[in-house]
């Protein structure tokens, strides 16, 4: 069944927050607010600022894994529809492992950094190190409101893959919003 657009109202959001403070000899203590946030709302459409379509998946991967995401045409919504994406707009890859597997994501083959949708990816040579390598505990968030957003072109170059990089098994989560 192909999926029609669904009604969406998303936010991306992220920051670094907190306190530093240093006590010295010049001065008794400093303390300064770390706040360093972006936040940005996308609305129901498929212009700039909007998305109509969202895929999310929670993996358990065995040591060595890679995970392929075809964008056009393989990926189903919460509603068993069949998502065709041509634009997307924010991917959010969360490594939830409880062990020390590193994760790669990246496009085409192996993370080769051979497709069309991955220009995202700036990389002088194609020899499958180009990714982005996501640690235990921690995320990787990419964000483009505009109405360009990343094209995705189908067949076989609108592919993005998440690897287990450190042969070890993974769990992982991950969320795309985009334009169909």
């Amino acid at each position: 069944m192909a999926a029609s657009a669904m009604d969406l109202t998303c936010k991306g959001a992220v920051g670094i927050t907190g306190t530093a403070s240093k006590t010295g000899v010049e001065f008794e203590s400093v303390d300064f607010d770390l706040a360093h946030t972006f936040s940005s709302s996308l609305s129901d459409g498929t212009g700039a600022n909007n998305a109509n379509q969202v895929y999310q998946d929670s993996v358990s991967a065995i040591a060595d894994a890679e995970t392929s995401y075809d964008l056009a045409g393989s990926l189903t919504d919460e509603f068993g529809g069949t998502i065709t994406f041509t634009i997307v707009k924010g991917i959010l890859l969360k490594n939830t492992s409880v062990t020390a597997s590193v994760l790669q994501i990246g496009g085409g083959t192996g993370c080769d950094g051979t497709n069309a949708f991955d220009t995202w990816i700036t990389s002088t040579a194609a020899n499958g190190s180009e990714g982005v390598l996501v640690r235990p505990g921690g995320c990787f968030f990419l964000w483009a409101p505009g109405a360009t957003g990343y094209a995705v072109t189908a067949g076989s170059i609108d592919i993005l893959v998440v690897k287990e990089k450190s042969t070890l098994a993974a769990l992982f989560e991950l969320t795309i919003v985009g334009v169909v």
